[in-house]
């Protein structure tokens, strides 16, 4: 199953045909912040300069490259304030219930892709399984990877159960590639991709935010997409 978009680079990968759309405004108000985070890690990220990628592709965003886990050997955990732990290995997680969601992904670094088409499961279906304590609020999305400390980002839960908040393995009726989160990551549309964490492999239900890769690098931990 899948980890977040998070600072770019080895170049876009073909993903169907998307509209990729360049936003000024944004890059005017959070342009600054996002190149200091990429600085501080280390990476380069694309930047457009009023057109888009060759062929108007889905740009890939990320800090470390994707692991070499096989889709049959992902295994996804849910755990702290939970009643029940669940460990979701690929049998369990083929038998949940799946949806589609088609929303407009959103780059803090000023790009826009259109009408992305999802496929997955509800992280919420997960958290019912689970059963999450009253104290819970938050829910902090691991990604696979060797960062120090690990990559992460926190959600609030009502923002989980969100209906167009998915865990997606699917991308435009295909599995989803390594490259863009696969086996499976994170989909928060009403947030800027950083928060939309790739190769999640662990869901820790908690009672505060926990400072994610991006966030401790000067990203907001509320990032709700702008419009513009």
């Amino acid at each position: 199953m899948p980890n977040a978009p998070a600072t770019p680079p080895g170049g876009p990968e073909v993903q169907g045909a998307h509209r990729l759309r360049l936003t000024r405004r944004r890059l005017l108000v959070v342009g600054g912040v996002a190149a200091v985070a990429a600085a501080l890690a280390g990476v380069r990220p694309w930047s457009g300069s009023g057109s888009a990628p060759p062929g108007g592709e889905f740009p890939i965003l990320s800090v470390e490259p994707p692991p070499d886990v096989p889709v049959d050997d992902w295994v996804l955990g849910i755990d702290g304030l939970v009643e029940r732990p669940l460990t979701v290995d690929r049998a369990t997680w083929q038998a949940l219930g799946r949806r589609e969601v088609t929303a407009d992904f959103h780059c803090v670094t000023a790009w826009t892709v259109e009408d992305v088409r999802w496929g997955g499961v509800a992280p919420a279906v997960l958290l019912e399984m689970a059963g999450v304590m009253p104290e819970a609020r938050y829910a902090a999305f691991h990604a696979h990877g060797h960062l120090g400390g690990g990559y992460l980002s926190s959600v609030p839960l009502s923002l989980v159960a969100a209906p167009d908040t998915l865990l997606a393995d699917m991308l435009d009726g295909r599995p989803l590639p390594a490259a863009h989160g696969g086996p499976l990551r994170l989909v928060v549309p009403r947030q800027f991709g950083y928060k939309s964490v790739k190769w999640v492999t662990r869901i820790e239900i908690t009672a505060e935010s926990r400072p994610g890769y991006w966030e401790q690098r000067g990203y907001p931990d509320d990032a709700p997409v702008q419009a513009g």
